[in-house]
């Protein structure tokens, strides 16, 4: 609701980044363009703050001599939509802590800032009239990166994001091929429809797993269990595929939006770089707390505007605006990483589960190893179980693993004569075995018991492991 819709009152309700379960108060001047879910500046205490506005209001507890005025209106990114502003006061409310905290810390850093943001201009990189002409082998060898930029540019226009894929020091070698005149930027090609690499065959499960998620209409939550190296990856690939094409029917006439939840940053890179060789043509952007703050926040407005078709990100990633959202894929649901311990302490997998639901579209749970929760889900029939129960590559097979009661079994130094067997056998054949131990020496610390010394080292602060049979620390 605007300002102009709204001429009966002049009170706006924002919500601040402070420990109270409340909203604030502040009155709007007139001819102040104003829409609910925009970014404000207002006066708090002696210093002024940013804030989102939520609500207008017919009256308010304070005087009106108290009220204090909005100070300006940040424009230059769209207002948040009212389906996230719900989705906020329900983590608010499930989650007993301040609106304001929440509504906050689900906006990138910088956009937590007064100053303005002006986002970075996507540029499409292809060879200019003497990059054409340039013949790659006779740059110097040591520039494997600038060689390998050119030889790609040579097929066609990429993004900076393509070209990133190559190497890690590709941006710095394509600044020098920008000053020396061999590669022109311009401005994006407008992408019309995407382009699916699809390399792999799916087997009969992941088949049937691909046709329930697809042939589900509205909101449904399936567990898709597959054991390790069973291809859930290539599940969720055709997944995205089939949510990314038009769907004229359902409004959709650019194709959908994909978010995918990963537990941990690790996973994020070789994710990406996987995802974007199977859809070379589709805007992708990820988001963690790993990236810089302005390369966050522009990977963020991408996702706000629907130009990003799929989101890669860890769990704040969840409180993304997709306006175009199709689908939500969660993988190693499992993972005690989706959880928050501080602050705002949710489950970011709960909470896609609720926007799933709130948007009325699938969501995808996958894990080898699923949660007691979601897999008595499953077994009830809340949660649709979708198994992977064979490897996706043939004639791959599981390891065997034998269990052995070594208090029935001599033992030489802690090994089993059949794990000296199986270890001998392997030197035999030239190959390696790899032996975990649960424990390093005898004991962790050696402590006396009358005056409380401990075995601490001498250049940190760990402690010396006692090894009983050298007696030593």
């Amino acid at each position: 609701m605007t300002r102009e819709n709204h001429t009966k009152t002049s009170l706006l309700r924002v919500a601040l980044d402070v420990p109270l379960s409340t909203l604030f108060d502040y009155s709007v001047s007139e001819g102040m363009p104003l829409e609910i879910g925009q970014r404000v500046v207002v006066p708090f205490g002696r210093k002024e703050v940013v804030g989102i506005a939520l609500a207008w209001a017919a009256e308010s507890e304070l005087a009106e001599g108290k009220l204090k005025s909005v100070v300006r209106v940040l424009d230059d990114v769209p207002p948040l939509p009212q389906e996230l502003l719900a989705l906020l006061r329900f983590c608010s409310d499930y989650y007993h802590y301040p609106l304001g905290m929440v509504a906050l810390s689900a906006l990138p850093v910088r956009l937590r800032d007064a100053a303005p943001f002006t986002p970075k201009q996507a540029l499409t990189y292809c060879l200019s009239p003497a990059g054409e002409a340039l013949d790659p082998a006779t740059l110097p060898k040591r520039r494997v990166v600038q060689r390998r930029i050119l030889q790609t540019l040579r097929l066609g226009p990429r993004s900076g994001a393509q070209l990133r894929e190559i190497s890690a020091s590709a941006p710095a070698a394509l600044k020098v091929l920008l000053e020396a005149g061999w590669v022109e930027a311009d401005a994006p090609l407008p992408r019309i429809a995407h382009v699916f690499q699809d390399a792999h065959a799916l087997t009969d499960e992941q088949q049937q797993a691909v046709d329930a998620v697809t042939r589900q209409s509205g909101y449904g939550c399936f567990l898709l269990h597959g054991i390790t190296g069973s291809g859930k990856t290539e599940v969720y690939v055709h997944l995205m595929h089939a949510m990314l094409q038009p769907r004229p029917e359902l409004g959709r006439r650019g194709g959908g939006q994909v978010l995918l939840l990963v537990p941990e940053i690790n996973l994020t890179p070789q994710l990406e770089h996987y995802f974007r060789s199977r859809f070379p043509e589709v805007e992708l952007v990820s988001l963690h707390s790993g990236l810089a703050d302005g390369e966050r926040a522009q990977n963020w407005l991408k996702a706000q505007s629907g130009a990003a078709r799929i989101v890669l990100g860890t769990r704040l990633a969840v409180f993304t605006p997709l306006p175009e959202l199709s689908l939500i894929l969660v993988d190693e649901e499992h993972d005690a990483s989706f959880k928050q311990q501080d602050g705002l302490r949710y489950s970011a997998r709960d909470v896609a589960i609720f926007r799933a639901s709130q948007r009325g579209v699938p969501i995808v749970l996958g894990s080898a190893t699923p949660s007691l929760e979601s897999w008595h889900n499953a077994q009830s029939g809340r949660y649709c179980l979708l198994q992977l129960t064979q490897r996706a590559v043939q004639p791959a097979t599981l390891p065997v693993v034998r269990c052995l009661d070594v208090n029935q079994l001599p033992v030489q130094e802690g090994l089993s004569e059949p794990l000296l067997a199986a270890i001998e056998a392997r030197l035999q054949r030239r190959e390696q075995s790899l032996i975990f131990l649960n424990r390093r020496g005898y004991a962790p610390v050696l402590m006396c018991t009358a005056c409380g010394w401990l075995s601490e080292c001498k250049h940190c602060a760990g402690k010396l492991v006692l090894h009983r049979k050298d007696r030593t620390l």
